[in-house]
């Protein structure tokens, strides 16, 4: 039997509230979570750390979750209804579960065991092991203690510029270009309590994504997508995600397509380990050769725009796809046999790199040439460094077809956007 949205009173937690659309606007969504508050979602309770802090900057997972203590006043101020709780965060966590646990009436967690997720998302080193048992190709590495990291070394073994990585960060923080001693030991110095890191030989500059469905039958592929990162002028260093681009990646058809066959066993070792819903890979393409780079076993950054573009296809959401998954509808052989359909769209996040400071004046939020802003701050916010300042939303290519830097009219875009920002100093601690 298929599951029905409206069997559940829908609870979503994330960075921004538009990352669990379409969730975040379905009738059955009683409560939206968030780091930013930028969306006006009418019949829904909306909480965010921007609103009761005042401040806006880059949310994580760790900080989204302090919003779980909020929900049970919220929902013993709703109108009554038995329907159950389905909790729904980007993947789970101690604080989640505690939350689930402590909530009153019948609440379900939508996100894969912790046992399962933490590890997988937790520890890089791990993941590239286990990529390799499984015959995936993966770049040539090293895992070494802090006190082992020697640049000529490791130069000698991978070549320079080589790619050193933190073993849990995400969304590319913790991830460095190295080309000489002095990046590495900088590298080293950002991260004074990381003992073990991840050296790996430089694999291309194309990076893809190809993402799938976990049911506890089978494997569903999405679409791959143009990974867009390290772009200075949206606020990121080298590896930092930018935003993703659904439009056919303009590579070679052999690597697209072994990108999609390891993908596919990729999703059937997860499921073997109990993960189930969504998860992605990070693929780097050079020429017909790939190499994978990370497992990310959550709903993903770009999950939100696929749902989008699923839906004006007529396509069922993959977010609505993980959430079946997750409570254990079986994956439809039809589903699993139909070919992966390229749907054209694109976004990007904007992030502020100016100073700490209040909020004076924004633009107005409106479509530009076809690209749409929104996520734009309220006036009043304290700004801090790293925060989302704009998300732009595009049917076409936002940027060049390496995802290294941006078309002419997104970078105009840019300009006017950051400059019609003005924030006033923020008045001197004691």
């Amino acid at each position: 039997m298929a599951w029905d949205l409206h069997d559940y009173r829908l609870v979503t937690a994330s960075a921004y509230p538009g990352m669990m659309a379409p969730l975040t606007e379905h009738p059955s969504c009683v409560c939206v979570l968030s780091g930013d508050a930028d969306a006006d979602l009418p019949g829904t309770r909306a909480l965010s750390l921007e609103r009761l802090d005042g401040v806006r900057r880059r949310w994580r997972f760790g900080d989204v979750a302090r919003l779980a203590d909020f929900v049970p006043k919220v929902l013993a101020e709703a109108p009554a209804d038995d329907r159950p709780i389905l909790l729904v965060p980007p993947r789970a966590s101690t604080a989640w579960e505690s939350a689930a646990a402590a909530w009153p009436g019948r609440v379900r967690l939508a996100a894969g065991p912790l046992e399962v997720v933490e590890r997988l998302a937790e520890d890089k080193v791990y993941i590239r092991a286990a990529l390799q048992g499984l015959g995936v190709p993966v770049p040539e590495a090293l895992a070494l203690d802090r006190d082992e990291l020697d640049f000529t070394a490791v130069a000698r073994r991978l070549d320079a510029p080589f790619i050193a990585q933190t073993p849990n960060g995400a969304g590319g923080q913790g991830t460095y270009l190295v080309r000489d001693a002095a990046e590495l030991a900088a590298a080293r110095q950002a991260h004074p309590h990381v003992t073990r890191w991840l050296l790996s030989r430089y694999a291309g500059d194309v990076t893809i994504n190809v993402a799938g469905v976990v049911h506890a039958d089978g494997v569903r592929l999405l679409p791959a997508s143009l990974q867009i990162s390290g772009i200075p002028q949206l606020g990121y260093a080298f590896g930092g995600y930018c935003g993703s681009d659904f439009a056919t990646p303009r590579i070679d058809p052999g690597a697209l397509a072994q990108a999609y066959l390891h993908t596919e066993r990729i999703g059937a070792w997860l499921a073997a380990q109990g993960h189930r819903g969504l998860f992605g890979a990070d693929i780097a393409v050079s020429g017909g050769d790939v190499a994978f780079l990370e497992v990310n076993p959550r709903i993903q950054g770009s999950s939100w725009l696929l749902s989008r573009l699923q839906e004006r296809h007529g396509l069922d959401p993959c977010l609505h796809q993980h959430l079946r998954a997750l409570l254990g509808e079986p994956l439809d052989p039809a589903d699993a046999a139909r070919p992966v359909l390229a749907t054209a769209g694109s976004h990007l996040l904007v992030r502020w790199t100016g100073p700490s400071g209040v909020v004076r004046a924004v633009p107005r939020p409106d479509s530009y040439a076809g690209i749409q802003v929104t996520g734009l701050p309220a006036l009043g916010v304290t700004l801090l460094p790293g925060a989302i300042l704009a998300r732009l939303e595009s049917t076409t290519s936002l940027s060049a077809p390496d995802g290294r830097s941006l078309l002419p009219a997104t970078t105009a875009l840019v300009a006017t956007l950051t400059s019609a920002v003005t924030v006033a100093p923020l008045p001197p601690t004691a």
